[in-house]
């Protein structure tokens, strides 16, 4: 199956539009260590039509974010701790991002849109009413381990239904139940997402929720999105931690992307 025909995804102008409003979101992404999925949703459900297809789509531009978010960001010289954080979110995430793109095989599509929108909204809001303070201090306890756990199967589940790293409600965690600073609380939740959104987008594959508009389209946005991410990534080398805990803990995008980010929510109701 390919993309419905006349879809924007289809001609060259659509790949320019998607790769052109894909960079500033990837500038965000590097920045902050957040997926970036939520904004680019509107934008691939205007050019691909086929929810599904958006979401398979979201999903393979997710995982090119989160690689180079590691790379550029040098996950490996993190703290040994660190890392084991972010590998403890890994296993339950998996089952969850396989049964949500299940999930979204056996619902109906009005459902579906619904949903995304429900998280589009659910983000915002997030964004908009809660502010998460910096945690304390790290710690595994038991009660931490089995909320990880947990929390990495409801994310896993929402990745693979929705097609979205989930790092909007990864970083907030890790740094209220492990006490992560901010700026490294980013690149572990890219690499938590990693693996997540890979299986999900494996099993959107299986599923038939892709095709060459798919993959022409995700191969464009992703390439723009991680130059937008190297961006992101030296800013981040020249901002104060204060400032990086804006975006993923309450304060919204920042000023130069907030007008972009409402255009593509009301693009995304309009089609909804």
């Amino acid at each position: 199956m390919d993309a419905p025909s006349g879809a924007p995804a289809e001609r060259r102008l659509g790949l320019a539009v998607g790769g052109l409003l894909s960079l500033p979101i990837g500038v965000l992404s590097g920045f902050t260590g957040v997926g970036g999925g939520e904004y680019r949703a509107p934008v691939l459900l205007t050019l691909l039509g086929r929810v599904r297809w958006v979401i398979a789509a979201n999903l393979l531009i997710g995982f090119f974010v989160a690689v180079f978010n590691v790379v550029f960001r040098q996950a490996w010289t993190l703290n040994l701790d660190f890392l084991l954080i972010a590998l403890l979110l890994v296993p339950t995430s998996l089952p969850g991002a396989w049964l949500g793109a299940v999930i979204t095989n056996r619902i109906s599509t009005p459902i579906l849109k619904g949903l995304l929108a429900g998280i589009l909204v659910a983000t915002g809001l997030r964004l908009i009413l809660f502010e998460v303070r910096v945690g304390g201090v790290m710690s595994f306890a038991p009660l931490q381990i089995a909320l990880a756990l947990t929390l990495g199967f409801g994310l896993g589940l929402i990745s693979g239904l929705l097609g979205v790293a989930g790092g909007e409600y990864r970083i907030p965690a890790l740094i209220l139940l492990f006490g992560v600073p901010t700026v490294f609380a980013g690149t572990l939740s890219s690499l938590a997402s990693i693996p997540v959104q890979f299986i999900g987008l494996l099993k959107h594959r299986n599923l038939g929720h892709t095709g060459a508009s798919t993959f022409r389209l995700g191969a464009v946005m992703g390439a723009t999105s991680v130059v937008g991410v190297a961006l992101g990534v030296l800013f981040l080398g020249r901002a104060t931690e204060a400032f990086v805990t804006l975006e993923p803990l309450g304060q919204g995008p920042p000023p130069p992307l907030a007008p972009l980010v409402a255009e593509l929510a009301r693009r995304a109701r309009a089609r909804l």
